[in-house]
């Protein structure tokens, strides 16, 4: 089936997940991904999950997680 992650078509097995579908993107992507720093958008902008499924002919977008720094507060 074709799905587009990044404007990029990508043809993928029925019954894969988004994991699967940003590993057969790019290994690297899949890594970051993995380690928190990358997330799956939808079409619509929702934050998706690595395990939810993969149907044909949508769209999918990497974005890069924005690291919170903790702030110490001194009294």
């Amino acid at each position: 089936m074709n799905v587009t992650l990044n404007k990029h078509e990508i043809v993928i097995f029925k019954g894969a997940t988004i994991g699967d579908l940003v590993l057969a993107y790019s290994a690297k992507s899949f890594k970051m991904m993995q380690a928190g720093k990358l997330c799956v958008l939808d079409r619509f902008g929702n934050r998706t999950e690595p395990d939810g499924p993969v149907y044909e002919g949508q769209m999918f977008f990497l974005k890069r997680v924005e690291q919170t720094v903790p702030v110490k507060l001194s009294l």
